[in-house]
């Protein structure tokens, strides 16, 4: 026997597609912002971390790979975006003045950026930028500002901005890009279980 269908009961049927700051581009005030650490629940091809804003709508991510250096020991997939992606992320939520460790390796360094910021994430309020990528790569997702600050507590006054080579309008992406591309949008998976215990790990 069939179960019976009732379309008045419109919330089992009728799902509300909320995005982030209703998909405009600019600084966005009074988000929840938590990192992810891969887990052994999560695709392959899934982001080894990811940063997360939430608003009352959505949310916005981006995902961080593990960047090995290459044959000669050069590392500039590391240094051209993920190490000053990095830095602002840090000087953002822990302060300007912050002083870093030396790492040894960029697994190393994103590792430990993301051990000494994500316990200061927790139960706070941020402001955080987000555009569609550059006028020169426009992306189909809104997402954090690529280059530039773009993080900071509600508790210091506004200096976050967008500037003239952020996109505030959508970009069509045809197909998927590659993980060396500069986007915001290859992020996969959910929160791992256990919360923040990859911090003691």
């Amino acid at each position: 026997m069939s179960k019976a269908i009732n379309l008045n009961k419109s919330d089992d049927f009728v799902k509300e597609f909320k995005i982030f700051n209703d998909g405009n581009a600019g600084v966005v005030e009074n988000v929840r912002v938590r990192i992810d650490k891969k887990s052994t629940k999560d695709h392959d091809k899934s982001p080894d971390y990811k940063l997360v804003a939430t608003d009352d709508k959505g949310e916005i991510n981006e995902g961080f790979y593990y960047q090995e250096p290459d044959a000669e020991g050069n590392t500039k997939g590391f240094d051209n975006y993920q190490a000053q992606k990095l830095i602002h992320l840090a000087r953002g939520v822990l302060g300007k003045d912050i002083n870093f460790p030396v790492f040894n390796s960029p697994r190393e360094t994103l590792d430990g950026v993301m051990k000494m910021v994500a316990p200061a994430l927790m139960n706070k309020l941020f402001r955080v930028a987000a555009c569609y990528g550059t006028t020169k790569r426009k992306t189909a997702f809104l997402g954090f500002k690529s280059f530039g600050s773009f993080i900071q507590p509600m508790t210091e006054m506004s200096s976050l901005a967008l500037n003239a080579g952020d996109s505030t309008v959508r970009g069509v992406v045809e197909k998927p890009t590659s993980e060396s591309e500069l986007v915001s949008d290859m992020n996969l998976g959910n929160q791992p279980e256990g919360g923040l215990n990859w911090l003691n790990s």
